[in-house]
């Protein structure tokens, strides 16, 4: 299936590593915080429940690591005001950050913040749009993030970009040349999901963008699954499509799958440690070197003890 595909970067980010050929690395799943409507979030200033987040961060760390995933944080500033309130708790954790708002001027702060913490090593900015303003850029350039997230994506001409082949060409003629404006390293490319079916083109946009420039790349299926909840569905509901999606983008390439709240990393995480483990094994047994902290090793294991204690 990823016969042809050209070189495949991967990054170092703080300790973890993204990219590879599917089941090189383990997938990362990135979980939201501190969105308007998050129930962590108190004020829009920032005032937030220090207690019930941390248990949130520590429970998927948890879950991750059990599974052979990686955790990683979406933290989404509701205002540039509530940067300051949310930018050293998170610093604590030693995870992979993307550092997310929908106002530039909040993202722009973060970026500016996390120079000022000491954490720009581990940071990803969230990202690089065709119309982010210059304060952004500059923001960026600023900072010392090594790393940022390249939407592809045309927000005034949606219709345009749904189509995977006009959201390279979106790449190939802004993205990129605005990467190299802000003076990043590293690129990651966000195939925006915008309604449950565009799924399918975002998966597309992810296989095409891995197979001819090797970017890690993914989405946030989270945007159009928000109301696909145990109350609307079913808990196993839940799990199959929250999971199943994971597991679909998996297999197009996906390297990061934004999966929504922090706290519905259980309802993914096994279906993304056994599509990974299974990607891994094929991988192995090709050459290919598989960390010890692969769900291969993590997870599946178990699954192979089954097998052979029945037999």
């Amino acid at each position: 299936m990823y016969e042809g595909f050209n070189t495949q970067k991967k990054y170092r980010i703080g300790k973890y590593v993204i990219g590879g050929l599917p089941g090189e690395t383990p997938l990362w799943l990135i979980g939201s915080m501190f969105y308007m409507g998050d129930k962590v979030l108190i004020d829009e200033r920032g005032v937030f429940d220090r207690v019930k987040a941390r248990e949130r961060l520590e429970d998927a760390i948890s879950i991750a690591s059990e599974h052979g995933v990686v955790f990683g944080l979406d933290a989404v500033f509701p205002t540039v005001e509530s940067v300051e309130a949310i930018m050293p708790f998170i610093a604590e954790y030693d995870i992979p950050i993307f550092l997310d708002s929908p106002d530039p001027l909040a993202r722009a702060k973060a970026y500016t913040m996390s120079r000022e913490l000491g954490v720009s090593d581990r940071v990803i900015a969230n990202g690089l749009f065709i119309d982010s303003p210059k304060e952004e850029v500059e923001a960026l350039r600023d900072s010392g993030i090594e790393t940022t997230v390249l939407m592809a994506f045309d927000p005034r001409n949606p219709y345009y970009s749904m189509k995977p082949e006009n959201r390279l060409k979106l790449l190939e003629e802004k993205l990129l040349s605005l990467a190299r404006e802000a003076g990043v390293k590293n690129i990651i490319v966000d195939a925006i999901v915008i309604d449950p079916a565009s799924i399918a083109f975002s998966a597309e946009t992810i296989y095409m963008v891995k197979k001819k420039y090797g970017y890690p790349s993914g989405c946030a299926p989270a945007n159009a699954l928000g109301p696909v909840s145990k109350k609307s569905v079913g808990l196993e509901g839940m799990y199959s499509v929250h999971g199943g999606v994971t597991v679909y983008l998996r297999v197009f390439g996906a390297d990061y799958v934004m999966y929504g709240p922090v706290q519905r990393i259980k309802y993914v995480a096994k279906s993304a440690a056994l599509v990974d483990s299974l990607l891994g094994y094929g991988l192995k047994h090709r050459g290919y070197r598989i960390p010890r902290e692969h769900p291969l090793r993590r997870y599946f294991r178990n699954i192979q003890k089954l097998f052979a204690s029945s037999s």
